[in-house]
């Protein structure tokens, strides 16, 4: 076992670096203005988990969206694809995700009797997850450079628990930038970190405060698939929180940092499990930063509130350009 730095981080929440301060007028009752403000609104009755974008909240979501593609994915070179976002079962297998994460599964099964698949399947809990299957028996090159892919193509799905349902934090249902990479150790640990110092001038961008906290990892990951980091840049999972200056509710506690994105260098544990080679014989790492869109929206309304005139200009100006020339649908 390598020896452990006292100046590395590993333990789940703590600090490995805080973003720059910034002024934020606290938005009081964040929750009940999102839908006074006509930006979201309940689907299929409270108790669903489900929620609508509205047409002014979706300019935004759009906005933002577009914000995160054009200064990280085509910043840094990811090439665009699009992913299933149900897969089988035996794929989550392989992932090891079952039985950390049966509880938050969602099952696809047959409605009636047609001549198509019969088996059940699961929705995509990750995003990243059917990149290793399309993947699986693979060799791939990474003499060149890593294998960098983005994915926000649709949904991402969750079972909460519908006592902890919030809108644009906790949901059933929502949407996710996915930047996933594969290659070699320095080249997935260099992939993680500048993807990840991007999110950051975006941040400073949008003017939120934000901090880097030690994650905790979506999949299964036990002391001997990951040495311990010697480096703060080698540290396994990493989220970026931004400052909610109000303040918002989670299990009953008033939380002020919200996470928005987590980055991931999963060292050779998935290429492992899909069975995914290097040409040159050597061990492949992989790894992705995930960046929720919806509460990346609900962190800029928490800092800048429903002024638009008051938002940064970088997002005032695309928000007054999008849907140019298009009526809203006041029925809505």
């Amino acid at each position: 076992m390598v020896e452990l730095s006292y100046d590395v981080p590993v333990q789940e929440g703590e600090l490995v670096k805080e973003g720059p301060k910034r002024a934020a007028k606290p938005v009081q009752d964040l929750d009940a203005l999102l839908f006074k403000e006509r930006m979201i609104d309940h689907y299929a009755g409270r108790e669903s988990g489900l929620f609508i974008i509205l047409p002014e909240g979706q300019r935004l979501f759009e906005v933002l969206k577009g914000l995160v593609e054009e200064r990280i994915g085509r910043a840094l070179g990811y090439i665009p694809i699009t992913l299933p976002k149900i897969s089988p079962v035996d794929t989550f297998r392989k992932a090891n995700i079952l039985g950390k994460w049966d509880g938050y599964l969602e099952r696809v099964q047959p409605f009636s009797a047609t001549n198509g698949v019969k088996e059940d399947y699961l929705m995509e809990p990750l995003q990243c997850t059917p990149l290793y299957q399309y993947l699986e028996g693979r060799v791939l090159d990474a003499s060149d450079g890593p294998l960098k892919l983005y994915d926000a193509s649709g949904p991402t799905y969750r079972n909460e628990d519908t006592e902890e349902i919030s809108p644009l934090i906790k949901q059933r249902e929502f949407h996710r930038s996915e930047f996933m990479y594969l290659g070699t150790k320095e080249q997935v640990i260099s992939s993680r970190e500048e993807t990840l110092a991007k999110l950051e001038d975006l941040c400073d961008s949008l003017s939120m405060q934000y901090r880097i906290v030690v994650g905790s990892g979506c999949y299964q990951i036990s002391d001997d698939d990951i040495l311990f980091p010697k480096t703060a840049e080698e540290i396994s999972i990493k989220d970026l929180e931004v400052h909610i200056p109000a303040g918002f509710d989670k299990r009953g506690e008033r939380m002020h940092h919200l996470e928005v994105a987590g980055a991931a260098a999963l060292g050779d544990i998935q290429a492992k499990r899909f069975n995914i080679c290097a040409s040159d014989g050597g061990h492949l790492w992989s790894g992705c930063v995930g960046v929720g869109l919806e509460r990346l929206m609900y962190a800029f309304l928490a800092h800048h509130g429903f002024d638009k005139a008051a938002w940064p200009e970088i997002v005032k100006d695309k928000y007054e350009r999008a849907y140019e020339g298009m009526e809203a649908a006041r029925w809505l």
